[in-house]
């Protein structure tokens, strides 16, 4: 498992969130490990307590309580059979001899003899020079000596201190172990969230065939895939309604249209004067009603996907020139020239019927904007059938702001300058550079336009 593949891993929000997890438990362990050791001390204390007083009642019943001599005697004794190294006893005479013991592990050398039972917990270094916790209690006897019975915690403390230490690093691991084993799951989900965003990719390139996967695993990655599912092919659905309801319509209003426009010629055949003019006018009319039309018609089949494509390996340069060809009357009118930079072998792959409209849209514009005596510049560069195709002129340009808005339909910028159009030239060629997997681009030719489309569909192979 490598690192590209854990990468986008870590960016999901499952990821996120049993990490959030797994943090919550280990700082519910930490403070359960805080609380425990806490807990263990107070435990240990009250059973160092209830030894020491039930060595205070061995003691008593054995009668050494009565001096301290016999209570050094008694302990001698024990202390050949007591393999407890943190119990310590002292013995002190009424006089303040030590008898059994040391002074080392003892809070005063002496107490006053009026205290009978006392309690002391002092932290000192004791003979060996090592740091130690004392609890103990000290005991006045029958003959004015002291007998101090006491444990030194430290060790039993540190012994006990390995429980919650363990348990919080056995709850660590299995929290790690939940983590790594749990990878593969998210990586896996992973993998059935890219499918379905590279279904959603593929139909929105065009590919109303593609559907998100919905294997019968019955969990919530399938409810998905079914739902997407149902609303791809509702979009299909109203498409396709689309379609025909709008072939519907131009089958029904172009022969209205065309007989409204003969109608028309043949009465204007008829009159003289002004009433001609007006029927040569609104002959006019109809000419750019049916062109809007068509032109509407033509966007629609476009972006929907809905016409027949002939997708081949295009020469570009011939593909200029023809285009150059086909505008060079028009552009003697408006006494422009057109240059060609076109790179060595280009190539590309697409429909050649679409590009050629794609490029006449831009000349078009460019003609209608550009400058008496200007120079329109076609230029095309490309590779394994992928490109860009760009006219460049010299015209007003169309500032980055109103870029976008120039592609929307019936967006003129210069609807008050007396030129023709729908503005929708523009909307076409942005259509036909997305089914070509591209899209326009409309930059500044300093001064002018520079008009570009990308061209980015693939051959299967290239000759």
């Amino acid at each position: 498992m490598s690192w590209a593949e854990l990468r986008p891993l870590l960016t999901t929000s499952s990821l996120r969130q049993a990490t959030t997890i797994a943090f919550i438990c280990l700082l519910f362990s930490l403070i359960s490990m805080v609380l425990s050791n806490k807990l263990l001390e107070v435990v240990m204390r009250s059973h160092v307590r209830d030894m020491i007083l039930n060595d205070v009642r061995s003691q008593q019943l054995q009668g050494s309580m009565g001096s301290a001599e016999r209570m050094s005697w008694a302990l001698r004794y024990r202390q050949q059979l007591d393999v407890r190294k943190e119990r310590q006893a002292t013995v002190i005479d009424r006089d303040g001899k030590v008898l059994f013991g040391s002074l080392g592990m003892l809070p005063e050398p002496t107490l006053p003899a009026s205290d009978r039972l006392r309690w002391y917990h002092l932290s000192l270094v004791n003979d060996d020079g090592e740091a130690a916790e004392v609890l103990g209690l000290t005991i006045t006897l029958a003959d004015g000596g002291q007998y101090y019975s006491a444990f030194d915690l430290r060790p039993m403390l540190e012994r006990t201190r390995i429980i919650p230490l363990a348990t919080g690093a056995g709850l660590l691991l299995l929290l790690l172990s939940i983590l790594i084993t749990a990878l593969p799951f998210g990586l896996h989900n992973l993998y059935r969230i890219n499918r379905i965003r590279d279904a959603l990719a593929r139909y929105a390139n065009g590919d109303y065939t593609a559907m998100a996967p919905a294997v019968q695993h019955g969990d919530e990655f399938d409810q998905l895939g079914i739902e997407i599912n149902h609303g791809l092919r509702r979009i299909n659905k109203l498409m396709d309604e689309v379609k025909h309801i709008t072939s519907h319509i131009a089958h029904e209003l172009r022969t209205p249209l065309t007989r409204l426009q003969s109608r028309l010629l043949t009465a204007s055949e008829q009159l003289e004067g002004p009433a001609r003019e007006e029927l040569l006018c609104a002959v006019q009319d109809s000419e750019r009603i049916q062109h809007l039309f068509r032109a509407v018609m033509r966007i629609a089949e476009v972006e929907t996907g809905r016409m027949t494509c002939h997708f081949e390996v295009v020469q570009v340069r011939e593909l200029l020139e023809d285009v150059a060809e086909y505008y060079q009357p028009l552009a003697e009118q408006r006494g422009c020239r057109f240059e060609l930079e076109v790179q060595q072998g280009c190539q590309l792959f697409g429909d050649r019927a679409l590009l050629f409209q794609a490029l006449a849209n831009l000349i078009d514009n460019a003609l209608k904007y550009a400058p008496h005596g200007a120079v329109i510049t076609l230029a095309a560069r490309g590779r394994n059938g992928q490109g860009m195709l760009q006219v460049r002129d010299h015209g007003p340009g169309i500032s980055a702001a109103n870029s976008e808005r120039a592609m929307a339909r019936f967006q003129r910028l210069d609807a008050e300058a007396g030129t023709h159009g729908h503005g929708l030239g523009l909307t076409l060629v942005k259509a036909i550079a997305e089914l070509h997997g591209g899209d326009l681009r409309l930059g500044d030719n300093q001064p002018g336009l520079a008009a570009t489309v990308s061209v980015r569909k693939q051959a299967a192979r290239l000759p």
